[in-house]
């Protein structure tokens, strides 16, 4: 038994639910393309920025991000920041937030 979407028949999972939403149109778009971007299905990118939304980013998922992070990093040949440089960035970014920008 398959699932249809827009690709074609990807393996039956019983713990999902196939549902039909309206959101904005442009919004639909920037998630096709981050999708395309990352080589990741549309329905992941949606579920990730739902999960996120609902606070459901716990321990186990941060694990993953990082995981994530270092990969990119490693794939684009990117140096990790010091621990001083990520304090560094992090305040900067913070009184940024404040100023409003």
């Amino acid at each position: 038994m398959g699932k249809w979407h827009r690709g074609g028949c990807s393996q039956y999972n019983p713990i999902m639910e196939r549902t039909e939403t309206r959101i904005d149109r442009a919004l639909v778009e920037r998630a096709r393309e981050r999708a395309r971007r990352e080589g990741r299905e549309e329905s992941d990118v949606i579920e990730d920025a739902l999960r996120r939304y609902l606070g459901e980013v716990g321990e186990e998922n941060f694990g993953e991000i990082l995981d994530g992070v270092a990969a990119w990093q490693r794939e684009h040949g990117v140096e990790p920041l010091s621990e001083e440089e990520a304090l560094k960035l992090a305040v900067e970014e913070q009184h940024a937030h404040r100023r409003g920008e």
